[in-house]
């Protein structure tokens, strides 16, 4: 690679030639990425029971015998050059072009990845047709890295989202290092969790276990396949079986290659979970409760109650929780809350919104500010999210100065809820500021029948497959 001094020379580089070096291989890497001179392998997924391949993964690839042959050297130049965004786009298009190009039965699924950084930008215009065809012809499913979750959540949950509304699958790639986002897979709400062998041999004891109860918990309640990666022996594939898996990938399965001239149709695709969805005209978690029973109560009693649900070192049997706050106008409040939510430095995840001026966050705790008219500002929540047993606590502020208050401990809503503020958290470098749903979703959802039944009990979201 490009940038390493001859070893056969008694002193390094200067830094006038490293530099130099640098800027050499940074101007060929722009090169080849405006040339869009990448290419693709792709790796088989089989399914554990009948032996058939069911999709292929996408592996990007730089030129032949270059610095940049390896997704590594690859990626870390377009890091070096503020382009990974782009070069995420050319990778996934070149992967299409050569779906689209080959005999590919239509029920092979197509694995590709996504890059964090790559969420929230847009496709560059020379590429957009064959994104379009390959949207509207081919089965894909969008690997998201659980790095991402905490990295930029809310991009997550954007690409997730418009996937979503393609048709395509959602697949949570890289499971396994710690239990440290384990809370948010009901939330991505992955069709497949992959469960990586390397990185569980890698972990302790404990996190291993915790780990796989955790999948094996999600998968047997949402009815995602269960896929196991490194697979590079018959004892791993038989592990893999032991554990349930519905799929393995793996050297041992085969190895990433160029397309076959001929793939034989699998009896059965990889399948689609259920979802339910948050109804994007919601403007706040309480509108989602509006019709349950509530309790009135002053502020103390409800900090009381917050901090009951909220105690230390909960979740940390299973996975580490991640924390969902909102002060509203309370600017005080708002160090007690994160204080008190975070508790322990393996939380995830922890957001605290709240309207004004609000105090300097605790350590790991992210503040996120609502505009003074926007619904948040009159509410007042906590919501912790475990593998186990998530709980929200939802109330609404009232011109008496007391709160109409209800708890809910169902997961399917209080995942939804989750859901929806995620989704308003802003992405690195995108400032501190509450993001809006985006108007056209708010017309894709009212384009929708509007006679699907929505039970009362739970007003404002409804189940969509």
């Amino acid at each position: 690679m490009s940038g390493h001094g001859d070893a056969s020379t008694a002193h390094g580089p200067s830094d006038d030639e490293a530099e130099t070096a640098g800027d050499l291989a940074g101007h060929e890497f722009v090169g080849l990425l405006e040339r869009r001179n990448v290419h693709v392998v792709f790796q088989p997924v089989l399914d554990l029971r009948s032996g058939e391949t069911v999709a292929l993964e996408a592996l990007a690839r730089g030129p032949l015998s270059s610095p940049f042959e390896t997704p590594r050297a690859l990626f870390d130049a377009a890091r070096r050059c503020d382009r990974v965004a782009e070069l995420d786009w050319v990778c996934r298009a070149a992967a299409y072009h050569a779906f689209l190009a080959a005999d590919i039965p239509p029920a092979m699924s197509l694995f590709v990845n996504i890059e964090p950084e790559a969420f929230a930008n847009e496709c560059p215009p020379d590429l957009v047709h064959l994104v379009a065809r390959a949207e509207s012809v081919l089965r894909v499913f969008v690997e998201v890295n659980d790095r991402a979750l905490t990295a930029d959540p809310g991009g997550v949950l954007a690409a997730v989202d418009r996937a979503r509304q393609t048709g395509w699958g959602i697949i949570l790639d890289d499971v396994g290092a710690s239990r440290a986002r384990l809370a948010m897979l009901p939330i991505v709400h992955a069709d497949l969790v992959k469960l990586d062998l390397r990185l569980l041999n890698e972990a302790s004891a404990e996190d291993s276990a915790a780990v796989i109860t955790s999948v094996l918990r999600h998968v047997e309640r949402t009815g995602a396949s269960l896929l196991v990666e490194g697979i590079e022996s018959e004892s791993d594939a038989q592990w893999a079986r032991t554990l349930g898996a519905s799929y393995g990938q793996g050297i041992y399965l085969g190895a990433p290659a160029p397309l076959d001239d001929q793939y034989l149709p699998p009896r059965a695709p990889v399948p689609l979970i259920q979802v339910a969805w948050a109804d994007p005209r919601v403007g706040s978690p309480f509108e989602l409760v509006a019709d349950r029973v509530h309790e009135r109560m002053d502020g103390e009693h409800l900090r009381q109650l917050a901090q009951v649900i909220a105690p230390p070192g909960r979740g940390l049997t299973g996975a580490w929780p991640v924390v969902l706050g909102c002060v509203g106008r309370d600017h005080e409040l708002s160090q007690a809350m994160a204080e008190r939510a975070m508790g322990r430095s393996q939380a995830p995840l922890c957001v605290i919104f709240g309207a004004g001026p609000l105090s300097e966050p605790a350590p790991g705790v992210r503040i996120v500010h609502v505009d003074p008219q926007d619904p948040l500002a009159d509410e007042r929540f906590l919501i912790i999210l475990s593998d186990q047993a998530p709980i929200a606590v939802l109330a609404r502020s009232s011109s008496d100065g007391f709160f109409d208050v209800t708890v809910t401990q169902d997961p399917e809503l209080v995942h939804v809820i989750a859901h929806h503020l995620i989704r308003r958290v802003p992405g690195p470098g995108h400032g501190d500021s509450a993001l809006r749903v985006p108007a056209r979703e708010r017309e894709r959802f009212e384009q929708e029948d509007p006679a699907a039944p929505v039970a009362p009990s739970k007003r404002g979201w409804r189940r969509r497959s």
